[in-house]
């Protein structure tokens, strides 16, 4: 092969890379593709949209003695563009008392008391919903907070309390509400997914890898 000719094929595959880079791209962030969502990894939290429909953003307490590797998951979640963000907590192993109420506690700040006529369960009977006007309360503090504590009461009547980071909301949810606009326009499309290609950018100790998946590929927590 002649040295022009290896310069033209050396372009030729740089400009195929790039072409592949960007379709791995959305709001200026590498993304992947896993259980038909487009995912972005930060710090404590997973940033994750279904094409054109729903976008959360969500963090774990991980637990490997748990059937899915996780114990809690704290999470905003957005059904569509012009709906409003709700707070998604998730108690996997014991039911919460939904009557007793919720209490939030950011960081230092005074704990949120949620009464139970602002709490739903609207997917299982373990997952609980806060009204979205609740959930503005939420996100003022939570943005800039380190941490949330929910406290809760079990249906045995025992007091409940886990601890989130917050490390990496505000990142997490920018990208949402841009990737959330994007696939819902069609100017953008979600990844096709790639079996070579890595599922994550490692992340901080303690941060899930597969919220979804079988507990597998979760690394432990001290949190």
């Amino acid at each position: 092969m002649t040295g022009r000719r290896r310069i033209l094929l050396a372009l030729a595959c740089a400009c195929l890379g790039s072409v592949d880079a960007r379709a791995a791209q959305l709001c200026q962030r590498d993304v992947h593709q896993k259980f038909d969502e487009t995912r972005i990894y930060s710090n404590a939290f997973i940033a994750a949209c279904k094409p054109g429909a729903q976008c959360r953003v969500v963090t774990h307490q991980l637990d490997k003695a748990a059937p899915l590797g996780f114990s809690h998951t704290f999470a905003f979640q957005r059904n569509a563009v012009e709906s409003s963000w709700q707070v998604m907590l998730v108690s996997v192993l014991q039911l919460a008392d939904k009557q007793a109420g919720f209490d939030l506690t950011i960081d230092n700040n005074p704990t949120l008391k949620i009464v139970p006529q602002h709490i739903s369960a609207p997917v299982s009977i373990n997952e609980y919903a806060l009204d979205p006007a609740l959930t503005e309360l939420v996100l003022a503090e939570a943005k800039p907070g380190n941490n949330i504590k929910w406290s809760y009461t079990v249906e045995a009547g025992e007091r409940q309390q886990v601890r989130f980071s917050l490390a990496g909301l505000t990142d997490a949810m920018k990208w949402a509400e841009c990737a959330q606009a994007e696939l819902a326009s069609g100017k953008s499309n979600p990844p096709a997914p790639e079996e070579n290609k890595p599922e994550y950018s490692p992340p901080v100790p303690g941060v899930p890898i597969d919220p979804v998946g079988d507990g597998s590929e979760s690394s432990s927590s001290d949190q």
